[in-house]
């Protein structure tokens, strides 16, 4: 019953370990739920931002990478100085430094999203790969819109997500590339449709792409360890992430949408909001399939700009032989009564 993305992790062959977000926001921070797991396995863990986070607001930390494309990567320590308002690679590093002491101190690449085509990211993780000798590189997405394939009718943030995905599946020298998406579900408030997320899964499941999933029990090592980061984090900048508070809510046994749960009081209102289980689960996926069903990924994939890659989307999209799909739904149950 071992799901194959953790059966190919714990191959003694792969010894360090890239986890990075995949498309801004908190989804590296989303990657903690993993880090306890990937700590039993003996695993060396490399870990990276790419979120929305400018890192040239973060005093008191080197730039160790300029992109072709300007943007810079620092490396942050738990020392290093953030804003007020936002500074997560902080923190988290500040985190790991109080939890685990004895590897003290962490680091973080910090390095904004919308700044990188696939090119230019590609690159900067070809160069993370020779410097700390990486074998297998594990993208986190907080949500869904990693997995559109581009002729949906709503795709949530897709350059980012993209840019990613076609970056690291095209990667040279590492043994194992993996996409987790955590928080199925919460994307439907950024344009993504429940019935889209499902159907990509069952696509990707047919192209052999799909590699297990697992559940985060509020008693297991990873939540308890992912929950207490994030009070951490809180606890040092007001920026409140949603999608965090989906994934601690349905962890916790909320469902529905009328009852407000603590982990979301400050970004939803009752009724505008819907909890379920399933984003209480990390859906794991082959890069390289995913990226060969993704038609973003083959619009942006050579584009050298980032304004480029938003043209070459829209233009895609307007090329579609049929157009976009329809919003897509899922049956109704009063329509499926005597089936």
């Amino acid at each position: 019953m071992l799901p194959t993305f953790l059966a190919r992790l714990a191959d003694p062959a792969i010894e360090t370990v890239l986890l990075c977000g995949c498309g801004g926001g908190f989804d590296f921070l989303q990657g903690a739920t993993l880090l306890p797991e990937l700590e039993r396995l003996g695993k060396r863990v490399i870990l990276g931002s790419y979120s929305f986070g400018e890192p040239e607001r973060i005093d008191d930390a080197p730039v160790v990478y300029t992109a072709e494309t300007g943007a810079v990567v620092k490396r942050v320590l738990g020392h290093s100085s953030p804003p007020p308002d936002y500074g997560p690679e902080v923190h988290l590093a500040s985190f790991l430094d109080q939890e685990r002491p004895e590897g003290a101190p962490h680091f973080v690449y910090a390095y904004y999203a919308r700044a990188f085509t696939v090119p230019a990211l590609r690159a900067f993780y070809a160069e993370l790969v020779r410097r700390h000798a990486v074998d297998a590189v594990v993208l986190v997405d907080g949500g869904s819109d990693s997995l559109m394939r581009g002729d949906e009718e709503g795709l949530g943030d897709p350059i980012e997500d993209a840019v990613s995905v076609g970056a690291v599946a095209s990667l040279e020298g590492v043994k194992l590339k993996l996409l987790c998406s955590i928080g199925l579900g919460a994307d439907r408030f950024n344009g993504v449709s429940d019935a889209a997320s499902l159907r990509a899964i069952a696509e990707l499941t047919e192209a052999g792409g799909f590699l297990g999933a697992v559940s985060l029990e509020p008693t297991s090592p990873g939540y308890r360890f992912y929950k207490r980061c994030i009070e951490h984090v809180y606890a040092n900048q007001t920026f409140r992430s949603a999608l965090t508070g989906f994934i601690l809510s349905a962890a916790e046994g909320h469902f529905g949408g009328e009852e407000v749960p603590p982990a979301l009081r400050s970004r939803v209102s009752p009724g505008r909001f819907f909890v379920w289980p399933l984003m209480a689960m990390v859906w794991a996926f082959d890069v390289e399939v995913v990226a060969g069903r993704s038609k973003i990924v083959g619009w942006i994939r050579d584009c050298t700009t980032v304004r480029d890659c938003h043209l070459a989307l829209r233009r895609g999209r307007t090329l579609l032989a049929e157009g976009p799909r329809e919003v897509e739904n899922l049956p109704r149950q009063e329509d499926m009564v005597g089936y």
